[in-house]
């Protein structure tokens, strides 16, 4: 059985096709290069701009040497590299790509930066694979409940009508209705994976009349 990946980044901004890439190899590269391990397409991103690395100590980051340099938590990281710890920010290109680093099973908690609450919970579409609170969901969710959660997590903060949730979830009923007993079970479902207290949800909160919304506090 494969082992997990002990850290993952996320992406906050600047590759619009990735939302979490676990950190499985012990080196990985970051860069505007086709066989960087995190293929950056930004002009302002070099070919070879920084790597990870996995070490005794802990995940070093270092700068190769790129054009418009590598930041974390706002300082330029130096030419021995850094040293990441889990809620750290990364910018690539003075902020034309932002990083979070983070730990699986550490939950992120750095008030200076209110994007870092938006990692309790990623949804990755192009894997179809969740992390609540760095940890990957195992076994995953049904294909419905991950359709409704996508949908929720895309439109976050906002309410998504009961209409708009049958139609994510049960795509096969061209022209029939999906009765909303259907959507309270699946959202229930959903609710017994990612929330602490199912019955004090958090996260998935009722918009009483009109459907449901995803936040992140």
């Amino acid at each position: 059985m494969p082992k997990e990946p002990s850290a993952l980044l996320v992406v906050e901004k600047g590759i619009p096709d990735l939302r979490v890439f676990p950190l499985e190899q012990q080196v990985c590269l970051l860069g505007a290069s086709s066989s960087a391990d995190v293929f950056i397409d930004n002009s302002y991103v070099s070919r070879m701009h920084a790597q990870i690395v996995e070490e005794a100590e802990g995940h070093r980051i270092r700068d190769l040497d790129s054009k418009n340099g590598t930041f974390v938590n706002g300082t330029r990281v130096a030419s021995g590299g850094q040293v990441l710890v889990s809620g750290d920010r990364i910018e690539l290109a003075e902020g034309q790509v932002v990083l979070r680093f983070q730990l699986r099973g550490v939950t992120i908690s750095h008030p200076a930066t209110p994007a870092v609450a938006h990692v309790e919970i990623v949804v990755d579409s192009r894997s179809r694979e969740v992390w609540v609170r760095g940890e990957r969901l195992v076994p995953p969710v049904s294909r419905k409940e991950f359709d409704i959660l996508s949908l929720l997590y895309e439109r976050l903060g906002e309410a998504c009508s009961k209409d708009e949730i049958a139609v994510a979830g049960w795509p096969e009923r061209t022209g029939g209705e999906v009765g909303d007993q259907e959507i309270e079970q699946s959202i229930r479902r959903i609710r017994l994976r990612i929330e602490l207290e199912p019955s004090k949800p958090e996260y998935i909160i009722n918009v009483r009349g009109y459907g449901y919304k995803l936040q992140l506090a």
